[in-house]
């Protein structure tokens, strides 16, 4: 009787441990002989008791590079390995379930959050970094240590998407805004405002598009940022430093004319009335281009790169562009409306994946890499009971992703594995928008008019 079929307490494997961890966290890779009743904890105990750790550390392990959820046993039969050659088993750092840190209620639903400034994104001082949060009332906050340090009317209505613009003049701070409206801004004075200067003042009123926006982002140098909405457009626009510099050239250009037309007017006016006060008119930007393909709303935005990025839309697809050349390089067709995307960001190392969710429920994963025939593609994640809302690809680890669904739950994805790591009940209702402030910390906001926080510790990554 081969070794995979006999009871679980009578079959022992050989097992090689080995890891990329430090050397203080190695142990021999010689082959020792493990139960194959054994699952994570049992095999974690093994590497503590090797290693002698005081305190145990929790590790997780990986068996072709999946993530082991089974006992070894039943993991060799789901994946037909035999027991009987030696089975090389990597160790990392496990990831401990999210803590949750802190809530803050808002006047209507929380639609979107995003990091902005504050340090570096993907740094893991994640409570350093400032946090955007827009919601329904057409309000954008910002908060700083738990705290909300400033607050601005964003839109006539539902704010929809709030994105970072990065920038060469970090200080200065830039924030990406998009609503029911129709409209799309650019703001900026974002760190001045969270250190308890004015508000921030719209930059930039990117004009093009006739429906609702409902997604919005901009590539990772800054200089381009991409729109789509409800008038099934997907808009690609000048950004950050360039688009703000042309705002102020334009500004410092009417308002020479408006003081030049108000001087020749009022020549002899007395220097006791004092000047007139000039308001120069907010600067409007068309779209560079339009990438057409999407026959419905496009409802999901994500840059995999300076010049390429991924969207998916209600009609089912998700699509890969080249930023620079408009071209359509890649399209997934699904058969259920999508909404939401992420890439891989490219420091995470994992260039080439997009995460993808939808009415489906199900978290899907396509590697773009893959060609016709070569293997498997797409592979779907089922965990969620409602439709998944929101996606949030980690800054720097080309494994972890959080997903954030209309079930109330957010979901932290090894996708390594085919089930979740955690799920936090963080919500009453819908949930609306998840993202990651740094490598250590979750925020997402929901139905429920809240904006929730939580501690998130990658060990190892």
């Amino acid at each position: 009787m081969d070794a995979t079929q006999q009871p679980d307490e009578a079959v022992q494997v050989a097992v090689s441990f080995f890891t990329r961890l430090s050397d203080d966290l190695r142990v021999p890779e010689a082959p020792i002989a493990v139960p194959a009743n054994l699952a994570r904890y049992g095999l974690s105990q093994i590497i503590n008791h090797l290693l002698a750790l005081d305190p145990a550390r929790p590790f997780d392990f990986l068996i072709n590079g999946e993530l082991l959820r089974l006992s070894l046993q039943r993991h060799l039969l789901a994946q037909q390995i035999s027991a009987e050659a030696v089975l090389r088993v990597e160790y990392v750092p496990a990831v401990l379930p999210p803590t949750p840190k802190q809530e803050h209620p808002h006047e209507d639903w929380v639609s979107a959050v995003a990091a902005c400034g504050g340090g570096n994104p993907s740094s893991g001082a994640g409570q350093q970094q400032l946090l955007a949060s827009g919601s329904y009332d057409g309000i954008v906050r910002l908060w700083s240590q738990g705290e909300c340090c400033s607050s601005f009317a964003a839109h006539k209505g539902p704010v929809q998407a709030v994105a970072a613009v990065a920038s060469s003049s970090p200080a200065a701070g830039t924030l990406l805004t998009a609503g029911n409206d129709g409209m799309v801004r650019l703001w900026r004075g974002v760190e001045a405002a969270a250190a308890g200067g004015a508000a921030p003042e719209p930059a930039a009123l990117l004009k093009g598009h006739t429906d609702t926006v409902q997604a919005a982002a901009a590539a990772p140098d800054g200089n381009l940022c991409a729109t789509g909405g409800w008038d099934n457009k997907l808009l690609l626009w000048r950004c950050g430093d360039e688009l703000q510099a042309a705002a102020e050239a334009a500004a410092d250009a009417e308002a020479g004319e408006a003081a030049a037309a108000a001087s020749s007017r009022r020549k002899k006016r007395k220097a006791a009335d004092g000047a007139a006060a000039v308001v120069a008119a907010q600067h409007e930007e068309a779209p560079q281009s339009e990438l057409q393909a999407h026959s419905q709303c496009v409802s999901g935005i994500s840059w995999a790169s300076e010049g390429t990025l991924a969207s998916c839309s209600w009609d089912h697809s998700v699509r890969m562009w080249d930023a620079v050349t408009g071209a359509n390089l890649d399209t997934l067709n699904h058969n259920k409306a999508l909404y939401c995307v992420a890439a891989a960001p490219r420091a995470s190392g994992g260039s080439g994946l997009v995460a993808f969710g939808g009415a489906g429920r199900a978290l899907g994963v396509w590697d773009c890499r893959v060609r016709s025939g070569e293997g498997l593609a797409v592979k779907a994640c089922s965990s969620h009971t409602g439709w998944i809302s929101a996606l949030a690809w980690h800054p720097s680890s080309a494994h972890h992703v959080a997903s954030a669904s209309h079930d109330g739950a957010v979901k932290l994805w090894d996708l390594r594995a085919a089930i979740p790591l955690h799920t936090l009940e963080a919500h009453s209702d819908k949930v609306l928008c998840v993202g990651w402030l740094g490598s250590g910390m979750l925020a997402s906001g929901g139905a429920d008019c809240k904006l929730r926080t939580a501690v998130v510790e990658l060990a190892g990554e």
